[in-house]
């Protein structure tokens, strides 16, 4: 399973933030830079259509403090 697919079936499947966040920082050592993990995150992110509307869902939440997290890990 790719990146992707994984974080995607973690978040679906109710995983918290540190769980996620884990997941993605497991992910950056392994596999992508941080830079790569961040544009998966953001397809995930375009892809639930949260650019264009806000919804107060847990998804989106979790989703989003990770991205954030990822970003502010990611060296410049």
């Amino acid at each position: 399973m790719t990146f992707k697919e994984v974080f995607l079936a973690a978040l679906r499947g109710g995983r918290g933030y540190d769980a996620l966040l884990e997941l993605a920082r497991r992910q950056q050592t392994q596999e992508q830079s941080p830079g790569e993990t961040y544009r998966t995150l953001q397809e995930l992110w375009t892809e639930f259509g949260f650019d264009t509307r806000d919804e107060d869902s847990a998804l989106q939440k979790h989703l989003e403090a990770v991205m954030e997290r990822v970003w502010y890990e990611t060296p410049a």
